[in-house]
């Protein structure tokens, strides 16, 4: 396609680019199956007048394959499951080492029990931590970096619990891993959101709820019997292996989900080839470098927390 080629806008009258000589339109990946042609997105009728006055709004096309509420249904499920499964393996990844004490005794002993029940709650105290970070961050970053990123740090602290040469690198590696492990539990109920209009979030938000109660049961079961059999260490293997099995997965398979983030990088895209101005249609008005959004998402849980009432009681 040629570079001069050229699509009238109807809402502006204003010559918009098609192509600059490269097709722009995203590759299909195993993570990003819907993709929209380029030519579509281009040559649409943007509100505004492309000026950094007055740019144009991004939003979602009519039909817009890359949005995720158009997805296929069984496509919609599938990723939905990888995301409540996420969610098991890191709530199971916190009862699995509590059955398989009695090992860990045996390699560490002479401590207090207090540094033995350290061990799985010193996990669950990563929980605390953890989601002051990552729920900000899902909404600057999108879903799938982080599920990436956090994954691949829960593997790698999983995986030295098993090298712990004393009872308290064990607890501070646990406590490191359940820090990075959180993030299952406060971004996949957003990708819930992402995936399903409101009148069919129900049972896809009641398959995610019922992950983080479901784990802790089969955690003991997993790791009573392995920790009689293979000890502690071969516990603490068994939830390295398969958090590395679903940071591969989700790799490879774990689209990105947030609309904010998708439409802004879409407007991004469209300055740089169009040289005109667009950004996402939320964002008019605000300041969106990278530095002010980390900020505003950070503080938004401690404002919810202390002007909210109901959020300030169920906290307690």
């Amino acid at each position: 396609m040629s570079s001069d080629k050229t699509e009238k806008s109807p809402s502006t009258q204003l010559d918009l680019p098609v192509d600059d000589g490269r097709d722009h339109t995203l590759r299909k990946r195993p993570w990003r199956r819907y993709v929209t042609p380029w030519t579509e997105i281009v040559s649409h009728p943007y509100s505004g007048s492309g000026t950094v006055e007055d740019p144009y709004l991004v939003d979602w096309l009519p039909a817009d394959h890359e949005n995720p509420m158009t997805w296929k249904e069984a496509y919609k499920w599938t990723v939905m499951m990888i995301a409540a499964v996420a969610t098991l393996a890191v709530s199971m990844a916190s009862s699995t080492l509590s059955a398989a004490t009695g090992s860990i005794r045996q390699s560490f002993p002479n401590y207090h029990i207090d540094a033995y029940v350290m061990v799985t709650s010193g996990f669950v105290l990563g929980f605390v931590l953890g989601p002051l970070m990552w729920a900000p961050a899902g909404e600057v970053s999108g879903r799938r970096n982080l599920f990436i990123g956090t994954y691949v740090i829960f593997t790698i602290f999983n995986g030295a619990v098993c090298a712990s040469q004393n009872i308290w690198t064990l607890i501070i590696l646990r406590f490191l891993a359940g820090t990075a492990g959180s993030s299952p539990l406060t971004n996949s109920g957003g990708t819930v959101a992402d995936l399903f209009s409101a009148k069919q979030r129900g049972l896809g938000m009641a398959i995610f709820a019922a992950a983080p109660f479901l784990g802790p049961a089969v955690g003991p079961i997993c790791g009573g019997f392995l920790g009689e059999t293979g000890g502690w260490r071969w516990v603490g293997a068994l939830i390295a292996l398969f958090s590395g099995l679903l940071t591969v997965i989700g790799f490879l398979f774990f689209p990105e989900t947030y609309p904010v983030v998708l439409l802004r990088r879409r407007a991004e895209l469209l300055s740089k080839v169009t040289g005109r101005t667009y950004i996402y249609k939320a964002d008019k008005g605000k300041n969106i470098d990278l530095k002010t959004l980390y900020k505003d998402a950070l503080s938004r849980p401690w404002q919810l927390l202390f002007k909210e009432p109901i959020v300030f009681l169920l906290s307690l």
